[in-house]
C-alpha cells in the first residue's frame, strides 16, 4: 500500500456512531443506578433515624423512671428524717426561712457589701 492511501483512509474503520450510542446507553444506565442508589440511601437513612428515635425514646423512659424512683427514695428519706427529728427539722426550716428572708430584704434595700 502506498503511504498516501493509508493517510487518507486508515486501514481500520471505526464505527464511532455505535460506540457513542453505547456510551450514551451506559451513561443513562449509570444515571438510573445513581438515582436508585440515592433513593435507597434516603430510605435507609430514614429507617435509621426512626430506629434511633425509638431507641432514644425508650432510653429516656428508662432514665425518667430511674429518676422518679430516686426522687421517691429521697422524699421518703427526708420524711423519715423529719419523723425521727421533728424539732430539729422545724428549727432547720425556720432558720433557712429567716436566712432567705434576710437576704431578700438586704437585696431589696440596695445595700452594698
Amino acid at each position: 500500500m502506498n503511504k498516501e492511501a493509508t493517510i487518507a483512509r486508515p486501514l481500520q474503520e471505526h464505527d464511532y456512531e455505535s460506540q457513542i450510542a453505547a456510551l450514551r446507553r451506559d451513561f443513562e444506565q449509570l444515571q438510573d443506578d445513581v438515582a436508585k442508589l440515592g433513593d435507597e440511601l434516603v430510605e435507609d437513612a430514614g429507617e435509621r433515624v426512626k430506629q434511633f428515635s425509638e431507641f432514644a425514646s425508650e432510653k429516656m423512659k428508662e432514665k425518667g423512671e430511674t429518676l422518679r424512683e430516686a426522687g421517691e427514695r429521697g422524699k421518703n428519706r427526708a420524711a423519715d428524717e423529719v419523723r425521727r427529728h421533728p424539732f430539729a427539722s422545724v428549727l432547720g426550716a425556720a432558720s433557712a426561712g429567716l436566712a432567705l428572708g434576710a437576704l431578700a430584704l438586704w437585696s431589696q434595700s440596695g445595700a452594698r457589701p
